[in-house]
């Protein structure tokens, strides 16, 4: 084995992409079988290869899966009074950095973001009853809780209904 074989693939490369240019240009009627050139590297009797591309995504990497770093989470009072607060429990798969946002319903808008590291394998959290002063106005609220690994990376967000009654 003189030759290693990342170098007997690219002789084989340049040779089928020459060969297949010759055989693509169309031959007069007066010339007689196409020759290969004097030059040739390409050995008698063996066919072109042609090679298809290597696809853009072969194996999916650490970071673009999504790990189940949360167990559960869910919200222990679903229903809350103007006012009052909301509690949160998650229990986790393991330690993790979590994140925490409250939107209001159908309009998205961001009444807080919370994120706090979760050393063990459960957390609870006081949601917040106001914002700005004032108690949270009647309605529903969507919790979407996202955890983050040590490697960064993240999971797929768990999203809860709360809903705050008069």
């Amino acid at each position: 084995m003189a030759r290693s074989v990342p170098h007997r693939l690219s002789a084989l490369l340049v040779a089928s992409a020459a060969a297949s240019a010759l055989a693509a240009a169309p031959a007069l009627a007066t010339e007689g079988p196409a020759a290969p050139p004097p030059g040739s590297t390409l050995p008698t009797g063996v066919a072109p290869v042609t090679f298809a591309p290597f696809p853009s995504t072969t194996a999916p990497t650490l970071r673009s899966r999504s790990p189940r770093l949360i167990r559960r989470a869910r919200l222990v009072h679903r229903r809350v009074k103007h006012g009052r607060r909301g509690q949160l429990r998650v229990s986790l798969t393991a330690p993790s950095r979590l994140r925490i946002v409250l939107t209001r319903g159908a309009t998205g808008h961001r009444i807080r973001t919370i994120t706090l590291p979760a050393r063990g394998r459960t957390v609870t959290l006081q949601l917040p009853g106001r914002t700005g002063g004032h108690a949270l106005p009647a309605g529903r609220y969507r919790v979407r809780v996202v955890a983050f690994d040590a490697s960064g990376a993240r999971s797929r967000p768990v999203r809860l209904t709360m809903i705050v009654r008069r």
